[in-house]
């Protein structure tokens, strides 16, 4: 995390690319309003209520870009600066920024925002069963994506000498995940094998791999990949496969509403070069 202070805010908007002197500034709720409020201090820049009658819509950061493209969108006559871009300054691609106005504020909790999010979509939150749910909301994510939390190579790390060189193959590995697109469930079940080369692992580890890259935001397809390439980099096995098959509930809940399975497989060393050792592991997958 990086923590700004007053005096950094103050630095950024005396830089060359802030909005001229005298100009027109309207700030994008919430913290747009202290970067205007900045800007009038140390740039002179006139404050106006409306964004229509500003010449620069100001906020405090550009994450995606997307609250950037709306506000020119509504307002084309107006240009948009932030002192934090990170769509233009690479430095900042992956940091949380943490701004003065937001340290010791328990509004910028999560919860706060869950329970935004929600009464902004209609839902009464002094309802019985809605009382407690920004809390729930919250927890379930934060359980639902310990995933990240985890490493890999740790899961991994206790091998043992191998006395078998025949296929090794986990059937049938149980998961759940949460598709990144809308962060509705995917679940299903993971079927992973290899051929050992100078250790093998014991089998509750490659369950405990399967888990770790299911609890994260994720896609099926690099989901497959990720954990073949993690068997295939820290076991250093003759070949690796994997397969998944799963039922999206983006897809059956709601757009489509077609509850189809979805199978997606990741083949590295002998078993995507030898036919033979190929159509073993499929046969064994129930492919």
């Amino acid at each position: 995390m990086i923590e700004i202070t007053w005096r950094d805010i103050e630095n950024a908007c005396q830089r060359d690319d802030v909005p001229g002197t005298g100009r027109t500034v309207f700030g994008v709720p919430r913290g747009g309003t202290h970067i205007a409020q900045a800007l009038n201090s140390y740039n002179s820049n006139l404050l106006v209520d409306e964004p229509t009658a500003a010449e620069f819509i100001v906020d405090d950061i550009v994450d995606s870009g997307r609250t950037r493209a709306r506000w020119l969108t509504l307002y084309p006559l107006a240009e948009f600066w932030a002192p934090y871009d990170k769509t233009r300054d690479a430095t900042l691609v992956g940091e949380w920024l943490e701004f003065p106005w937001e340290r010791h504020n328990d509004e910028t909790a999560p919860e706060d925002s869950a329970a935004r999010l929600l009464e902004s979509l209609g839902f009464n939150l002094n309802s019985d069963g809605m009382k407690e749910t920004p809390d729930r909301l919250v927890h379930s994510l934060k359980e639902m994506t310990t995933g990240y939390a985890q490493d890999p190579k740790e899961i991994l790390k206790k091998r043992f000498d191998a006395t078998y060189d025949e296929m090794v193959v986990v059937r049938d590995i149980e998961f759940y995940s949460l598709c990144e697109h809308h962060i509705l469930p995917f679940h299903g079940t993971v079927t992973v094998g290899y051929l050992p080369g100078e250790n093998v692992v014991g089998v509750s580890k490659l369950g405990r791999l399967v888990d770790c890259f299911a609890r994260r935001l994720q896609l099926q397809e690099r989901m497959t990949q990720q954990i073949a390439e993690a068997m295939n980099e820290y076991l250093q096995p003759r070949g690796v496969g994997c397969v998944v098959r799963a039922t999206h509930l983006c897809m059956a809940m709601r757009g489509a509403k077609c509850p189809a399975e979805m199978v997606t497989s990741s083949l590295l060393g002998m078993m995507r070069d030898e036919a033979a050792v190929r159509a073993e592991f499929m046969s064994l997958a129930g492919v």
